[in-house]
This record gives C-alpha cells, structure tokens and sequence, in this order.
C-alpha cells in the first residue's frame, strides 16, 4: 500500500506524458515506538470430549439408563461408530455401560454447571503474556534487536500523543484483537485448541523501539511529490489494519519537503566545475539546464561500463538502483587503482539524511575494500563531513565526523569521495516544483579528471571541518593521489 501525499501544482512538464514512469526517490528506515506490556489472562482450553461425544453425555443426562440401541438410532450411528463413541465416553468414566444400558457418572454429571444442559467440555487456565504493542496503532508487534545504528534511527510522529500515554487501558481491547496471531506465534499447533477467556490485568513495562523500511516513489512527471510504499514492511492487509502508522509515515514523509534555495544553483555549479566534459550539453549562460538534464537522465539507463566512467543518476544514492550503479563503479575503478586509507563523504542539509540502514552496509563494504592495499589491515576511515550538529544516526555510521559551524559548501550539495577512485556528486532540490521533496539530481564518475577536481574542491575547505592535525594530514595525503598514470580514462554523456 502506498499512502498519500498532498500534491503540488507543477510549474512546467518536465516529461512528455508518454515517457513518464515510476521513480524511486529514497529510501529511509524508521523507528516505531512500542511498549512490552505483561497482560494477566486467562484461556479456555479444550478438554478430551469430541463433539459427538458431547451430544451422547447430553442425551445420557436427560434420559438416563437409556438403551444403547435406541442412543444409537436416535443419532443415526451404525455399530462401529456407536462402539467408538461410547468407548470414548466410558474410557474417560463420564459413562456406565451396565445390561445394555447407559448410566451417566458423577464424573460425567460434573462436567455440566448448574442450570445448563450443556457440558463444560473446557478448562480454564490463567496466563501472563509478556507482549508487545506499538504505541502509536496499538498493534502486536514482535520484539526484534536492534543495532547501535537503527537504534540510532529518526522515530516515526505521535500525532496522538494521548493515544500513547494511555495505552495500558487500551491494550485490553487490543490484545483481544490480536490473540490469534498471538497465540499462534507462541504454539500455532496448539491454538486450535484455546482461545481467549478473560483479561484480568495489564501492567506496562519496557519501551522498545521496532524498524519500518519505506521506500519514497513518484513519477517522472511529478518527481517532487513522493508517497511512501511501505509493502516491504508489511502486506497491504496489515497496513490496512494499522491506519495511524500510515498516518504517522505520511506526516514524515511530508516533514521532508523544502522549498528551493538560493545556494541550489551554487550547488549545480560545482557539479559543471566538477565534470564540465560530462555536463557541456547542459551548460547554459545561467548555469546547469537542470530541467534538460533531470529529462536526460530519467530517460537513459545509464549503465556502468569501463569505457563510461561518467554516469548520470537521479534519487537518492541509497535507492536499490543507484547504490547498484555507485557498486558497480567502485568495482571497475580498483582494477586499476591504489586504495586510499580513507574515505570522505559529504552531507547535504536536509532533513534525515542517510536514516537508512544501507547507508553502514554501504559505508562497511567501500571500508573494507578500500582497506586491503593500503599498507594495512585495517579498513579505510569513514569519514563524514557535516554543517552543525549532525544526527544521532551519522555518528554511529562514520567512524570520524567532523563538523563545521559555518558551511564551506552549497547546503543543498552531496559529495562522496574516495580519494584516487571514484566520486558520486548530486543536489538535493524541488525539481519542477518550487516546492515539495528534494529530487536528488548529480553524477558518479571514476574519470581520474573528475576525481582530482572534487579532491582539490573539498581540500581547500576540509581544514573548517577536520580539526585533528593527524586525520586531516592523512586526508590530505589521499586527496592528493593522483591516477593520471593509471590510463587516461575520458567521460561520456549517458546514452
């Protein structure tokens, strides 16, 4: 199920209504906040009396001392069954058999309550379930660990915070409503056999946090007003089943919408001073065509090969596709080159970036290959620079990040270097809108070109970000690595 956004009126097509597609945006893991909670119950166990065996205790009790004969007619059974049945009943000791005859037994008249002609073919057990709920549809939900990143993780909204602060009186209802899935989690084989009697009591324990993965989408057409896909979370049945979680996803993916500023056109001149080869037929008296550009790239596959060492891509780099593209690139550029001790990489200031669990899978993978010729054992240093306070989740993710109060860079600017190898270079802003998500729009390039201008870019401002002389020296050492006499590798516009 996707949920719903606000839309935003365009300004101008950017597409031809016939080349327009779906466009995976980004990518974000979030957390959402749940409680343990111990719920004193009890269950209605079924007991070892059949159905049939059940109608033959009720006819005994209204008719005792009947013929087994005539039992036997009045329900219609034929020898066989009738021996099964009163074998069960008198192997339990709820029947006498004595001269052709039944005789129901004290064990056999216990079983009915007082009043009722109905036996009690149940026991009652009392229970402790130790369950959790999340806090915001009050929904069962598995406790799973997780790591010091997710933990990490920017939290879904409460928009009813009271909702929240109450859910102690509101688990009775909810956990009725999920004892099936509950009690089958705990002993599928045995849940046909309970089911739920009374709830006595709930008490409320720890917090504990479980991961939700969505995926932003949009169109070509529309590339600024995503909604979230949420089906690698849940089934389109259990969405429906959680409307305040879908609510709360709706409300952080609309959280991250800007407006176009002034420094985005700062930040697509540094992509033209970066590539200008690349980027020439996009080039105008006013800078970038970004329009033109986005167009192109949206239009073109643009597969990695060793003979294009410049490719367009748009969207996040964490989408499935780009973090492909950006994989593929790495592989080809280290045939060739020396891997450098550390990597760099720049963040853009918007709202959550990187809240995504590729976002250390990718970082561990780049580390440890980066780190196998580099006269050491150790994986390359991760390296995030960063304009003020960065995100709980930055920190866990980059081994060193180095933070600067004044922005040396275009806010709206993304740059990932790794010194010698390759760069991935984008803007994050409204594309086709003035307003609405920012449609991350750049380049990955292992053309040694392209990777020496970004180095001599980044170095002139890392001192404003990288405060420890040993770290900064041993930046600057990679940055100045050079692949000139690797083989002149030249870019070329996507095809």
């Amino acid at each position: 199920m996707i949920t719903q956004t606000r839309a935003i009126l365009s300004l101008t097509g950017l597409l031809k209504p016939e080349e327009d597609k779906d466009l995976e945006l980004a990518s974000y893991d979030v957390l959402l906040p749940c409680r343990r909670f111990d719920v004193d119950h009890k269950v209605a166990v079924l007991g070892r009396v059949s159905l049939t065996a059940e109608f033959l205790l009720r006819l005994v009790k209204s008719v005792d001392g009947i013929d087994e004969n005539e039992a036997a007619l009045f329900f219609g059974f034929g020898l066989r069954d009738m021996s099964f049945v009163l074998a069960e009943v008198a192997g339990l000791g709820y029947v006498e058999r004595r001269e052709g005859r039944l005789w129901i037994t004290p064990s056999g008249m216990s079983l009915f309550m007082e009043g009722s002609d109905e036996p009690k073919i149940f026991d009652v057990e009392a229970r402790r379930e130790n369950v959790g709920f999340d806090l915001i549809s009050l929904a069962y939900e598995h406790h799973r660990g997780l790591d010091d990143f997710s933990r990490a993780l920017p939290e879904l909204p409460l928009l009813q915070p009271e909702r929240a602060s109450a859910a102690a009186a509101n688990i009775y209802s909810a956990f009725r409503r999920s004892y099936p899935e509950i009690a089958s989690r705990r002993d599928k084989a045995a849940f046909d056999k309970r089911s739920l009697y009374s709830i006595d009591h709930v008490t409320p324990g720890d917090r504990f946090s479980s991961s939700v993965k969505l995926t932003i989408k949009s169109t070509g057409l529309r590339p600024w007003a995503g909604v979230a896909d949420l089906s690698e979370w849940r089934n389109e049945v259990e969405q429906e089943d959680r409307p305040e979680v879908l609510d709360a996803v709706a409300a952080f993916v609309d959280d991250l919408s800007v407006t176009q500023r002034s420094g985005d056109r700062e930040a697509y001149e540094v992509l033209i001073s970066l590539a200008p080869e690349f980027l020439k037929e996009f080039v105008r008296k006013s800078g970038l065509a970004v329009d033109q550009y986005y167009r192109e790239t949206f239009n073109r596959v643009g597969e990695v090969r060793s003979n294009r060492q410049t490719i367009a891509f748009v969207g996040s780099l964490f989408t499935r596709d780009n973090v492909r593209k950006l994989t593929e690139a790495y592989s080809i550029a280290l045939r060739s080159r020396s891997r450098p001790s550390t990597l760099l990489w720049l963040m853009p200031i918007v709202k959550h970036w990187g809240a995504t669990k590729t976002l250390p899978e990718l970082l561990r993978m780049m580390a440890s290959r980066n780190g196998t010729d580099n006269n050491t054992d150790r994986p390359a240093a991760t390296v995030g620079l960063v304009s003020n306070w960065p995100d709980a989740h930055i920190k866990k993710a980059f081994v060193q990040v180095c933070k600067s109060e004044a922005p040396a860079f275009p806010q709206t600017l993304e740059l990932l270097i790794i010194p010698g190898v390759l760069v991935a270079a984008s803007v994050h802003a409204p594309i086709g809108s003035r307003a609405g998500l920012p449609v991350p729009l750049g380049f990955i390039s292992f053309d040694p070109r392209v990777v020496e201008r970004a180095s001599e870019y980044v170095g002139h401002s890392l001192h404003r970000y990288v405060k420890e002389d040993t770290l900064e020296r041993r930046i600057r050492e990679d940055l100045a690595r050079t692949t000139a006499d690797e083989g002149e590798m030249r870019s070329s516009v996507p095809e």
